[in-house]
């Protein structure tokens, strides 16, 4: 007897339903990926205006002990507008405007990364507004996350 092989392998159709499955998988694996670093990116900004309000409240502390007023930063606000023209997308933030309106000017102080170093916060490009007494700290280079959210944190009200 004669036996005929009629096993002729992976058809077209099977070969084209696994191959749009593997393309389904992979694009919600790369999806999930990009918003898992978008999301981190996000976290790790707002843990940095966190590190830098705790440093200078710190600092604040350590400065009004020992009566040295002895501040990172360069002191370069006069008028609240000003502060409010370094902080660009954050302008219309109104619980923000008001401690800015509300509070004198010249407690603000403007830290670059240098600046930063002496507060022992390193490895970091970006710069913020501080306001020692306050606890304010506000990111100038990232003001605003990806999502939208504010950058900057304070922990008191009056000045």
């Amino acid at each position: 007897m004669l036996k005929v092989n009629n096993e002729r392998g992976v058809t077209l159709i099977a070969l084209a339903i696994t191959i749009i499955v593997l393309l389904i998988l992979a694009s919600i694996a790369v999806y999930t990926g990009k918003e898992s670093i978008t999301e981190s990116k996000s976290n790790i900004l707002l843990s940095e205006v966190n590190m830098v309000q705790h440093a200078a409240l710190e600092r604040y502390t350590k400065e009004e002990t020992f009566s040295t007023n002895n501040y990172p930063g360069t002191q370069k606000y006069s008028t609240s507008q000003e502060i409010l023209n370094d902080i660009g997308k954050l302008k219309d933030d109104g619980t923000l405007n008001d401690i800015i309106l509300n509070t004198s000017p010249q407690n603000y102080y403007y830290l670059t990364p240098q600046d930063l170093s002496d507060l022992s916060i390193t490895n970091t490009e970006n710069s913020y507004i501080v306001n020692y007494k306050l606890g304010i700290a506000i990111n100038v280079t990232n003001p605003v996350t990806t999502e939208g959210d504010a950058v900057y944190v304070y922990a008191k009200s009056r000045d």
